[in-house]
């Protein structure tokens, strides 16, 4: 008996070193694994040990564990904004600061006092503890561009101007601190154990556009767009959001409105008749009296289809002869207006389109330096980069060559999705790049990408808006940039089910190519499936069907009604190219989701209906 209690407490004794070896072990790992979660960059990725497998961060309360300025707590460091008691904007960029910051960190900064200088500060704007580098950087700036430097022992965020300012916060807060505004509706901060804003912190940002406007649904709050750095006020009312292009008057085709004469398409005021030019420019005065805070005026041609005129009178017919393009006519009409105004209004741009007939330049006028030529490129393939062999590309190529030329303010009217099916793919998300640093490389100054303008988006409305932003605020981004960009989005707005998203846009992209789409073409045009026979086009369809409900399946409630709205798409594409006896009840179920996300347009001008025959095909809405 006493040799077994002996053995018994033997091995218990082993039992008892085993486990506090085992747990020893357990130590060191958590310990070695702090270390590495620990060592972060400034641009907020995790740096793992080599041959560890990196471990994604997710965590209940503050996304950002621990975020210092030059190893200081960020806890320890006062605001100073002057003047945001009276400037809405200043007031705006020191309170959204501290509001995101409270989000990411859990900590709420104070503002300094009156008059009171603190050990550690952050200066918003202009203030009194500017250094000399501080002003001569901030002199520098251009088109509310922004300066984020630590310089002195102060981290200083400002710009050239108040929007300018603001625009730097919102930058500091993504690049810095990992916030992201991915759309109107969806916003997060990316997870970091540690988080430093180094004493070397330099940034300087002018941007190269000084018109910036993805016409997207989604950017119209103006707080969101604000954010994404956009400054067109179409369907916004950015007071109080930083400075934009107002318009004085319509914001396009506005010839009929201002002369008085017949809206109906193709239908266009004679540009030589004296008592034509007379109504136009007392109305052009009357929008700028009213609108004494207006950057530019409208004076663009009526609405027109591909085969539309200018006036064919004899007058208007020699001017257009002489110059070889309607654009004559048109264009000595608007440096006209433009030439009577700039006296009274030297800050005021008159703008006019290159249009459709008009979109060729003239031989021998130039627009006057307050003119502004906005070129449509409504004719282009989308599937194929400007600047390829594209042989529907061609005409434009030729035409912005020669603007380029001769236009001191050059702006362009892009389109960006299918107008005649709003919800369907439309696979430019690689094109876009080429595009936008095109443009920029021919002297644009001032981009329109007009989108689904009229509702919420069933496709990849988010996401376009998104990159467009990105792209016009910093065209020069490298390639690889862009495509971070997108990554970034995709997994940050749906969730771990991302990359099936992005397999599902290399493929729809990579098809397309195989021939030109444009902005009216149908859904085998779209998905370059249109001379496969119908079964592969069901195969085709059946391949990106199953990428979306990958990723669904892998969406947690958080990302699920991101990525289910997307969805809509490949939904909407398969009921358009597949029509089976399961259809109906999939129709059913589509025009429920595009109740259920308010989607209230499928195409251009026309309202999703509110209760279609199901046993239809969707091709008769």
């Amino acid at each position: 008996m006493f040799k077994k209690r002996i053995i018994c407490l033997i091995l218990a004794l082993a039992m008892i070193i085993l486990s506090a070896c085992t747990a020893a072990d357990d130590t060191a790992a958590e310990s070695q694994t702090e270390k590495v979660m620990t060592e972060t960059e400034t641009d907020i990725e995790t740096e793992t040990e080599a041959g560890t497998e990196e471990t994604e961060m997710k965590w209940e309360g503050a996304h950002v564990k621990k975020l210092t300025v030059n190893g200081i707590d960020i806890s320890e460091y006062k605001v100073v904004c002057e003047n945001s008691d009276v400037n809405i904007v200043l007031k705006r960029a020191k309170n959204d600061l501290i509001s995101y910051i409270r989000t990411a960190t859990g900590i709420t900064l104070e503002e300094a006092g009156d008059g009171a200088k603190s050990e550690h500060e952050i200066c918003i704007g202009v203030t009194d503890r500017d250094t000399e580098k501080i002003k001569e950087e901030r002199q520098k700036l251009i088109n509310n561009g922004y300066l984020i430097c630590f310089d002195d022992g102060r981290l200083y965020i400002t710009g050239n101007t108040v929007t300018g300012t603001l625009y730097g916060v919102y930058s500091f807060l993504e690049d810095n601190v990992g916030c992201r505004f991915y759309s109107s509706t969806y916003e997060t901060v990316k997870f970091a154990k540690s988080i430093d804003i180094p004493a070397d912190t330099f940034k300087a940002f002018s941007p190269k556009l000084i018109y910036r406007d993805p016409y997207w649904f989604d950017t119209f709050t103006p707080a969101f767009a604000a954010k994404l750095k956009i400054n067109g006020a179409v369907n916004r009312t950015m007071n109080g959001y930083g400075s934009s292009y107002t318009y004085a008057g319509p914001f396009v085709h506005s010839l009929p409105s201002l002369a008085g004469t017949d809206r109906t398409p193709n239908v266009q005021p004679c540009l030589t008749d004296p008592a034509v030019y007379e109504k136009v420019l007392g109305n052009v005065r009357k929008y700028l009296k009213e609108n004494p805070s207006a950057k530019i005026v409208s004076v663009s041609q009526n609405d027109s289809y591909p085969d539309g005129l200018g006036c064919q009178c004899e007058n208007c017919k020699k001017i257009d002869e002489e110059e070889g393009t309607p654009m004559g006519s048109l264009l000595t009409f608007v440096n006209r207006i433009a030439n009577d105004i700039k006296d009274d209004y030297p800050n005021v741009l008159v703008d006019t389109l290159a249009y459709r007939y008009t979109r060729k330049a003239p031989k021998n006028i130039k627009p006057a330096d307050n003119v502004i030529i906005r070129l449509c490129s409504i004719e282009c393939c989308f599937s194929h980069p400007l600047d390829s062999d594209c042989e529907a590309n061609k005409a434009f190529t030729a035409d912005i060559e020669e603007w380029s030329k001769i236009c001191k303010n050059l702006f362009v009217w892009d389109y960006t999705t299918d107008f005649l099916y709003y919800v369907n793919p439309f696979p430019n998300l690689d094109v876009l790049y080429d595009n936008v640093r095109y443009f920029t490389s021919h002297n644009v100054i001032g981009l329109f990408e007009q989108g689904n303008y009229q509702s919420i988006s069933g496709e990849f409305g988010e996401l376009r808006a998104y990159l467009l932003a990105k792209l016009l605020w910093d065209p020069d981004m490298s390639r690889e940039e862009y495509y971070s960009y997108m990554d970034d989005f995709l997994q940050g707005y749906y969730g771990d089910g991302w990359e099936y998203i992005r397999e599902y846009i290399d493929k729809i992209c990579k098809n397309a190519a195989n021939n030109d789409i444009g902005i009216y073409s149908d859904i085998n045009t779209v998905l370059g499936i249109k001379n496969m026979k119908t079964k592969e086009r069901v195969s085709y369809i059946n391949e990106l069907e199953a990428l979306w409900d990958k990723a669904l399946e892998l969406s947690d409630e958080e990302h699920f009604a991101n990525v289910e709205k997307s969805s809509l798409q490949i939904r909407y594409a398969s009921l358009l190219i597949k029509w089976t006896a399961s259809s109906p009840k999939k129709l059913e179920e589509l025009h429920k989701l595009m109740q259920k996300y308010n989607i209230t347009h499928f195409r251009e001008g026309v309202k999703t209906p509110e209760a279609p025959d199901y046993s239809k095909s969707l091709s008769t809405w």
